[in-house]
């Protein structure tokens, strides 16, 4: 069993990809959060910083589902935060 899967992706249609594109350039001036789970540490989410309210959270290394208020979980705990780059960042460990 050698056999290379060929994944196909349908096509996107224009009404699709300008939703994109507008959502790529609302992100412009905003800042990456990490959500960190309250009860190992591990990164279990990466939310934009003018997101607000609640959401459930499920923590892959613990195996916890959770809800959580967003915002409690807004303290920067190293300096500043960086503007989102487009690029995906090191996980901090």
């Amino acid at each position: 069993m050698n056999a290379v899967r060929a994944y196909h992706q349908s096509a996107v249609s224009e009404e699709n990809l300008h939703k994109l594109r507008l959502s790529k350039s609302e992100t412009e001036g905003l800042f990456l959060r990490d959500i960190h789970c309250p009860y190992c540490g591990y990164l279990v989410e990466r939310v934009f910083s003018d997101i607000t309210g609640h959401k459930m959270i499920f923590c892959k290394k613990c195996k916890e589902e959770y809800p959580v208020n967003l915002g409690y979980f807004r303290r920067v705990r190293h300096g500043r935060p960086r503007p989102h780059t487009g690029g995906r960042p090191r996980q901090r460990r």
